[in-house]
């Protein structure tokens, strides 16, 4: 094949030594997949979406999202102001066709608020968040504000209500190894049928409740949208060719394997937890920590509320090793004044650093007003108007975070105590590059996190949950013999 046919092949075509195949012509359309278990899920309840790509297509699952329906039972719940919907996802699966698990993101909620808790603030209260249904204004102004009542409270820290009866539309796309791959999924070639599987969360840990009555939630109408890609039937049977012959198809990605540690009410000082893998290619580890108490608390955000433990250092070992060799030091003074190094690391360990696109949601509260639309017109279009006169309507953007990098507490809507968005992040890549992480397959030794805890982190904030995501790279491979897939890591 000439040099230029390989070049003109797309990237995400180029699956293995089927990269020596000619560039392929492709068809697109769309499927949706819906659940093949039920229609209408609550807490705890598993939602099993199969994905039905037809044979010999290709599906690109980079562009694939979720779309379901959030509904209020029996009195008003708010949404998590960082992750919105996504947050009544406790567990993410994905299933092989032949039963074995290709991807397990154990407390994906949480994960997921992790990642945007890495997004630029503007970006995140704008167009970032509008898909999982978070509040931005000033469309929760026209429509979701209560400033009387129970509530007023809770919506003037700026979260989304659902009121009892009603229901709220969320598009989710999704933080998953499988749906970020870098190569176009042969879903088509492989044996049996694939499926995601989700494990929905507490109505306590999936919403938040209105201080006038804990909520319950339901949700319903879900649909996976899925960009099928069907070639030629020429390059099908030259792809079925390739595969038959032995060649396996393998397509890289990035995972996240969580663990958990607790940091007990009385933990402070030098503080060592043990969290175990056993991945042959650990990029990072972040880690995040959130207060026991509003992970059972109906009217806290039980996902997103980080704290910061007052940890005044932190390094890791890995693999027997110290990294890095001297500790990091987190903060010298309220005020952050070593915020630098360790925001360095955490942008590091998800690729973002010397990124002008992506940041770290540590705004303060800005202060703004909180305005409904009858407001703005009060404040803004005084006076008496002529015909076609121009009237101008300011209706401000709300971007009162309710966080910053160093806060203490964990958040409780009803008080707008400030949440902490401070991970503590070690970036592990010897180079940029697939499995140029840290080989932990075969050692046997646990990661472990070392932290200075202060005097007033656990002591007074109650037990401390932790939550290490091992960032990881994978693998996954499709048998050309058996059609089976299977996932390395």
């Amino acid at each position: 094949m000439d040099e230029s046919d390989n070049m003109t092949t797309p990237i995400e075509m180029r699956l293995s030594e089927v990269s020596g195949m000619p560039s392929p012509q492709m068809d697109l359309s769309y499927v949706v997949a819906i659940p093949n278990n039920g229609a209408v899920f609550s807490q705890n309840n598993e939602v099993r979406i199969p994905l039905n790509v037809p044979t010999d297509c290709f599906v690109d699952l980079k562009r694939a999202y979720l779309k379901y329906k959030i509904s209020a039972v029996s009195n008003p719940i708010f949404l998590d102001p960082l992750i919105g919907g996504a947050s009544v996802i406790e567990n993410w699966r994905v299933v092989g066709g032949t039963g074995q698990l290709l991807e397990e993101v154990i407390h994906y909620n949480n994960f997921y608020a992790v990642m945007k808790a890495n997004d630029n603030d503007y970006h995140r209260a704008s167009v970032g968040h509008l898909g999982d249904g978070c509040s931005v204004r000033p469309a929760q102004a026209l429509n979701y504000v209560d400033n009387n009542g129970a509530d007023a409270a809770m919506v003037s820290k700026n979260l989304v209500k659902i009121a009892a009866g009603e229901s709220r539309n969320i598009t989710h796309k999704p933080q998953s190894a499988f749906f970020n791959a870098d190569r176009y999924m042969p879903l088509g070639f492989s044996t049996g049928s694939t499926y995601l599987s989700i494990t929905l969360s507490q109505d306590a840990t999936a919403t938040i409740s209105s201080t006038a009555g804990n909520g319950t939630y339901t949700a319903s109408e879900w649909e996976l949208h899925l960009p099928i890609l069907r070639p030629s039937n020429e390059f099908a049977q030259m792809f079925r060719s390739a595969m038959s012959s032995g060649v396996p198809v393998q397509i890289h990605s990035v995972g996240a394997q969580n663990t958990q540690q607790t940091i007990t009410s009385t933990g402070t000082g030098d503080q060592t937890l043990t969290f175990s893998t056993r991945k042959r290619s650990v990029k990072s580890l972040i880690t995040s920590l959130r207060l026991n108490s509003t992970i059972t608390t109906p009217t806290a955000s039980s996902i997103s509320s980080f704290v910061n433990c007052n940890i005044s250092q932190y390094n890791y070992s890995v693999g027997g090793m110290r990294v890095p060799a001297q500790p990091l030091a987190v903060s010298t003074a309220v005020n952050g004044l070593n915020a630098g190094e360790i925001m360095s690391q955490q942008q590091l360990s998800l690729g973002h650093f010397n990124s002008n696109l992506r940041g770290i949601c540590c705004m303060d509260n800005v202060g703004l007003t909180d305005y409904t639309l009858a407001q703005a017109l009060t404040t803004n279009v005084a006076g008496t108007y002529t015909q076609n006169a121009v009237v101008n309507v300011s209706i401000p953007l709300d971007l009162k975070s309710t966080s910053t990098y160093f806060g203490t507490d964990g958040q409780n809507e009803a008080t707008g105590k400030e949440s902490s968005k401070c991970q503590f992040a070690i970036d592990l890549e010897s180079y940029n590059a697939s499995f140029a992480g840290m080989n932990l397959s075969g050692q046997g030794l646990p990661v472990v996190l070392h932290a200075q805890v202060g005097a007033n982190g656990a002591n007074s904030l109650g037990a401390v949950l932790c939550d290490m995501y091992i960032i990881h790279d994978v693998v996954f491979v499709l048998d050309g013999t058996t059609g089976t897939f299977t996932a390395n890591s």
